[in-house]
């Protein structure tokens, strides 16, 4: 053990006042041979921006599954290559006219563009239907006696990552992208538990609910006190099979799914607010529109995923930015392009590998260091609207989004902005401390971790709070 601290900190470069290193080399031995930790693939890099130097480098080349810190990729992407207004454009026409029934003669055609916050529940001051319904009743439209067509744009089918686990894609947080993406892909089920350990579950009601949605119910009553039920079932798989547990003696306990087919659940919504006599249809040589619906701006969006940790955002902006790079359509070549995209932006040699946008596969590897490359890239960066998007997207320490519990009522509150990113072995967190109107760059990533959740929280959060107090 102690060659192996010996070597380590060959790798750890101080270049602070001659107490300040003491103490710092202290706070870092102290660290990497924590018994919790002391077994894990551990890498850390503290860069001061200004000086473009390295304070702290430990395997700071060597690379790590990045869990969702990967999304600051995918974020700082978007507000690079997409336009500084960009918004989301659905857009509803309809051919033929308004008959003496209040019927149109002729079709309903909806336009996606693979706007992640259609009827989402992040946004709920915007909603698609209700603008929709809204401009149904302004021509006084009662249905239509064609049909209801959808449009896709530049991906036509509904789609996840392939290099997404099973387990995962089942749930709200493995949904996939689509170009008509509805209510953030997920179907909210609500459970009833009785007081009775292992004993069968029963649901109460499905939000939104669909006829060719099915769910085979195993889960049970449990002593647990959180939500411990898993779905499985693929994207275009009507079908899904959840198992697990939830609390004993609950009513309507929520547990989210994703949808498999989100274009279904949107024309169910649009049928039960219209009618549709699904007659055959001359088609009209030309469209008039009824609703251009527009998301929200992009650097809501970007806030979006940046605090909520949102992967169904951060895959449809991956696709989109990069759609708009080199025509990118898929989410594997997506990964790919912005792969390539930063490694020339950055001018980095070292290799690294991107599969999706939103960090949750764990074949992505990433380097402390290309994290902090990334992060005095963009802190850099000539574009200071970009520069201060990019920056106030991210959640504060103590305060807001996956931040707000670290270093709650210690010196880091409010003196980090970064992004977290967890799964069962990983803990990373890679952004700027802020001390005397200086930013560093700062990436921590522990892989492999055997202690708890809570353990390497706990214990990550000292450390920081530690190295902040010597800068």
């Amino acid at each position: 053990m102690k060659k192996i601290v010996f070597f380590g900190l060959l790798l750890l470069t101080l270049n602070l006042s001659g107490q300040n290193k003491v103490l710092l080399d202290s706070v870092f031995k102290k660290f990497i041979n924590n018994h919790f930790v002391s077994s894990a693939h551990i890498g850390i890099q503290l860069k001061d921006i200004s000086q473009n130097r390295n304070i702290i480098a430990y395997n700071d080349k060597k690379l790590f599954v990045p869990a969702s810190i990967q999304k600051l990729f995918t974020t700082s992407s978007a507000l690079c290559v997409l336009p500084e207004n960009f918004q989301f454009k659905t857009v509803v026409l309809y051919s033929g006219k308004l008959n003496s029934e209040n019927f149109i003669e002729g079709d309903l055609y909806i336009k996606g563009s693979g706007d992640p916050s259609l009827e989402s529940k992040y946004f709920k001051n915007k909603s698609f239907i209700r603008n929709f319904s809204d401009s149904i009743l302004s021509k006084q439209i009662k249905g239509f006696n064609g049909e209801i067509k959808l449009i896709n744009n530049h991906f036509s089918d509904y789609s996840v990552n392939s290099n997404w686990l099973w387990g995962d894609i089942g749930n709200y947080y493995g949904a996939g992208v689509s170009n008509l993406t509805f209510r953030d892909n997920t179907v909210e089920v609500y459970f009833n538990s009785s007081n009775e350990i292992g004993k069968l579950t029963t649901i109460s009601k499905t939000i939104p609910s669909l006829a060719q949605f099915n769910i085979e119910n195993k889960v049970v009553s449990g002593k647990t006190k959180s939500d411990l039920a898993y779905a499985f079932g693929g994207p275009n798989n009507e079908n899904r099979f959840i198992k697990g547990e939830i609390p004993i003696g609950q009513k309507d306990f929520k547990v989210k799914l994703s949808m498999h087919n989100p274009a279904q659940f949107l024309e169910s919504e649009i049928k039960s607010i219209v009618e549709f006599q699904n007659q055959e249809i001359v088609i009209s040589s030309s469209l008039d529109t009824l609703l251009v619906y527009k998301s929200p701006q992009l650097n809501r969006i970007v806030e979006n995923i940046n605090h909520k940790s949102n992967n169904n955002y951060a895959e449809h902006i991956l696709i989109k930015s990069m759609y708009l790079l080199d025509s990118a359509k898929t989410l594997e070549n997506a990964a790919s392009s912005m792969s390539n995209y930063w490694s020339k932006t950055l001018n980095n040699t070292d290799k690294f590998m991107m599969v999706d946008g939103c960090g949750l596969s764990r074949k992505n590897s990433i380097s402390p260091s290309l994290m902090n490359d990334l992060l005095s890239y963009m802190f850099n960066y000539e574009n200071k609207k970009v520069k201060n998007d990019f920056i106030a997207s991210l959640p504060i320490a103590g305060k807001t989004g996956t931040l707000k519990y670290l270093g709650d009522g210690t010196l880091l509150e409010n003196n980090f902005y970064g992004k977290s990113g967890s799964m069962s072995g990983v803990r990373c967190y890679s952004g700027y401390f802020k001390k005397n109107n200086k930013f560093y760059a700062f990436t921590i990533m522990l892989n492999h971790m055997m202690c708890t959740s809570l353990q390497s929280f706990k214990l990550i959060e000292k450390f920081m709070v530690d190295v902040y107090k010597q800068l």
